[in-house]
């Protein structure tokens, strides 16, 4: 959310200050900021995208839903030299945006639909840096913001470490997990096999969460803002995570993240972490985008390996899921599972829809009569049933799947999969890496 967002302002200025001259022209060249949003640019979103967004998602969707995963980064990115972040902005938005799902989210019986949030790297002040020191104000000031959201019995935990755990459904437990005491660009804590570090203690406290939903008998989601990948990790968070991820198989769910805008799945492995399962370079979740082709292209390799090790080692499938922001399109996606406690597949992830909306469309929809702009909808881009033909979503299917975009027998899937992969812009990122190498 971007409260210093304004309607036909210069793109270059963040969408922050209207042109000087030439706005008739720049408007005709698409350099000016949207009603509704700027796809395809790095503008953050206006208040009335988000507030929209949540109103539509929970209209539609919240009586046929049973939780919602929130994976973070609500406040603005620090791009405009002219306006910084400051902490009482970056609060603001997150207090909003909590005040927005709470109302929305509320059933008729008032009870509130579980919602699991996370805090995302631009949802601190300076971005990126979160000190793993006992009292952390932020985290003492979010676990007020979200008390609705974390249980009772998880405040602390939340207040030393910014992770808990919550049961969302009948046999269904979500780990939040506060990835910036992970992540390889927060300087201001050590790495995991520092045993003083806020990151070992957070594999500790994850380690102690496994053994006891394995005794409770429930299945586990872990979600993060932040995707643990060899450039996005220090190294020995990485691979603590990856150790747990696979000793603890039998009971995950999956692992959903957000952060990298782009939808893709990644696949972990301990054996070839250094080398061919490395498909990210370094970059912010904007740099990212500046890069795509080799992005694209170590990617498309990652899943050509899988292959090759499949049989001899195990490996963790991760998730990635594309923002509201509208870099690309805007986007949010319904989860399905296996409910049926009495069913051998209870908890098997089984597949999900997602929903965009085409906002270089309804930034120009007009009502015909008043002229008012019209209110973006939101339509189905794919399923990975029917697109994708998966039956499941198991970490299996997944690799299957890998197998599948890496195959010089099936170019389609694989364009297909990047069409989603930039939720249908068809920008130059997407032109210039239709082809796998």
């Amino acid at each position: 959310m971007d409260k210093h967002y304004q309607v036909k302002a210069t793109i270059s200025s963040d969408c922050h200050r209207l042109p000087e001259k030439h706005k008739h022209k720049k408007e005709r060249a698409g350099l000016l900021a949207g009603y509704w949003g700027a796809p395809n640019n790095d503008c953050d979103s206006p208040r009335r995208l988000v507030t929209h967004s949540i109103e539509y998602i929970a209209n539609e969707w919240k009586d046929k839903i049973d939780f919602v995963v929130w994976t973070g980064d609500n406040a603005r990115h620090d791009g405009d030299a002219y306006v910084p972040r400051t902490k009482k902005e970056i609060i603001g938005y997150n207090i909003k945006v909590s005040s927005l799902l709470k109302e929305a989210f509320r059933l008729d019986n008032n009870r509130l639909l579980p919602i699991v949030p996370c805090l995302g790297n631009n949802d601190v002040h300076p971005h990126n840096s979160l000190r793993g020191m006992k009292n952390n104000p932020q985290l003492l000031e979010f676990s007020g913001i979200w008390s609705d959201f974390i249980p009772e019995d998880q405040i602390k935990s939340f207040q030393r470490g910014g992770y808990f755990a919550i049961d969302v459904a009948p046999g269904i437990r979500v780990l939040s997990l506060n990835t910036l005491y992970f992540f390889g660009s927060n300087d201001l804590v050590n790495t995991c096999s520092d045993k003083e570090s806020a990151g070992h203690r957070h594999v500790k406290w994850m380690r102690k969460e496994f053994k006891r939903a394995r005794n409770d008998r429930v299945k586990v989601i872990v979600m993060g803002h932040v995707p643990p990948t060899v450039k996005t990790f220090k190294d020995s968070c990485l691979d603590d995570y990856i150790k747990l991820s696979i000793k603890f198989e039998d009971i995950i769910m999956g692992h959903m993240y957000g952060h990298s805008n782009m939808d893709h799945f990644q696949v972990l492995s301990r054996g070839a972490i250094k080398n061919s399962f490395s498909a990210e370079k370094e970059h912010t979740e904007m740099d990212i985008t500046r890069d795509t082709g080799r992005f694209v292209s170590t990617l498309h390799d990652q899943y050509k390996q899988v292959k090759k090790v499949r049989g001899s080692e195990k490996l963790v499938v991760v998730h990635v899921a594309p923002p509201m922001l509208p870099l690309f399109y805007p986007t949010f996606r319904i989860n399905e599972y296996d409910a049926n406690q009495s069913s051998s597949h209870f908890g098997d992830w089984l597949q999900y829809t997602q929903w965009y909306t085409n906002l270089t469309y309804w930034n120009e929809a007009r009502h015909p009569v008043t002229g008012k702009h019209l209110s973006p909808q939101f339509e189905i881009e794919y399923s990975t049933n029917e697109t994708y033909g998966m039956t499941n979503l198991t970490s299996e299917s997944w690799l299957d799947f890998a197998e599948q975009l890496a195959s010089k027998n099936d170019k389609k899937m694989w364009k297909t999969y990047l069409a989603n992969m930039f939720v249908q812009t068809n920008n130059d990122w997407y032109g210039q890496s239709i082809d796998p190498p």
